[in-house]
């Protein structure tokens, strides 16, 4: 999968503590914990920008970080992570998809890009699935 890969500090920890803070949404899993995990070492960061990324905000402060991100193929990688995320449980959830959808809309990405994005995710995981049944 084509993770970031960004030397930019500042877009790797709000890219990490966006994922922080949805993983928190609805009850940390393990799942979710190595779902990040992978994520942090596709990033290569740091250990100062893992502390950051792990520094405990609320929803208005992780939103508010979001700037950061400048990139438009960044602003759609962070959205497509926060889909895996969701499933990564099972159970995309009522106040996760609330928070895809602000994140999505603080990112100026259009609902329909949002849909298309969730769409696409879904499929991969259905696929992943049917392949584990198959093989």
């Amino acid at each position: 999968m084509d993770r970031l890969k960004t030397g930019e500090s500042r877009e790797k920890a709000t890219f990490l503590a966006t994922l922080g803070f949805a993983a928190k949404l609805d009850g940390v899993t393990q799942d979710e914990l190595d779902f990040i995990d992978e994520i942090a070492e596709d990033f290569q960061a740091s250990k100062d920008e893992l502390d950051a990324a792990k520094k405990d905000r609320d929803e208005e402060a992780v939103l508010a970080l979001l700037p950061n991100i400048t990139s438009e193929k960044t602003k759609k990688q962070l959205l497509r992570e926060l889909f895996f995320l969701g499933y990564a449980d099972g159970n995309l959830s009522d106040n996760e998809v609330i928070f895809l959808s602000k994140v999505g809309n603080k990112l100026g990405i259009d609902d329909e890009t949002i849909e298309r994005i969730s769409e696409w995710v879904i499929r991969g995981i259905e696929w992943e699935e049917e392949g584990q049944e198959l093989f």
